[in-house]
């Protein structure tokens, strides 16, 4: 069973008790997910962030009947933005197969939350940029914050270790000189 493991906000605004013992032993592919609840120009949106790489994506202007569907709003999503990165069809189906099972927990690491309330300062800048939330083109955003450095990874940026991921090869790194 794939988790979203939600903060406290989030699960308020669901209306469903976490699992209290889940089942969490499965480490390949992507693995389980992060999300909070946002309030950004007045209105609901919720971050995803994957637990193994930070990638992480911006769901806008959530509605009610958005919360009582958060897993297929999850999986459009994820598909959206994984074929704005460019992955292939094949990689798309595999990674959406592996979410057929899924519950909600309560969050478990403070590394991810951290990148997440960092990813946040970084989201609320760039709406600002462009003079508020309708002024965004998310895919876009989505795309722009995973390009952004990110403390505790191996890798520099979350793009580079979900490619790495899900396509088995291996994202070359500056060397860094001193």
């Amino acid at each position: 069973m794939r988790l979203i493991h939600c903060t406290v906000k989030l699960l308020k605004e669901l209306h469903n008790p976490p699992l209290q013992n889940p089942d969490n032993q499965n480490p390949e592919a992507l693995g389980n997910w992060y999300a909070n609840l946002l309030r950004i120009d007045r209105r609901k949106c919720i971050l995803f962030t994957n637990e193994k790489t930070l990638y992480s994506f911006l769901i806008p202007k959530v509605k009610r009947e958005n919360l009582q569907n958060i897993f297929d709003e999850f999986l459009f999503n994820l598909n959206m933005n994984l074929q704005a990165e460019g992955f292939s069809l094949e990689v798309i189906n595999r990674v959406l197969s592996e979410y057929t099972d899924m519950g909600f927990a309560k969050t478990a690491s403070k590394t991810v939350l951290g990148a997440m309330t960092q990813l946040m300062f970084e989201i609320e800048i760039l709406i600002e940029m462009k003079k508020g939330l309708e002024n965004v083109k998310v895919l876009e955003m989505n795309k722009n914050i995973n390009r952004s450095l990110m403390r505790g990874s191996r890798h520099l940026y979350p793009i580079e270790m979900l490619q790495e991921l899900l396509t088995g090869v291996e994202v070359p790194r500056p060397r860094i000189v001193s």
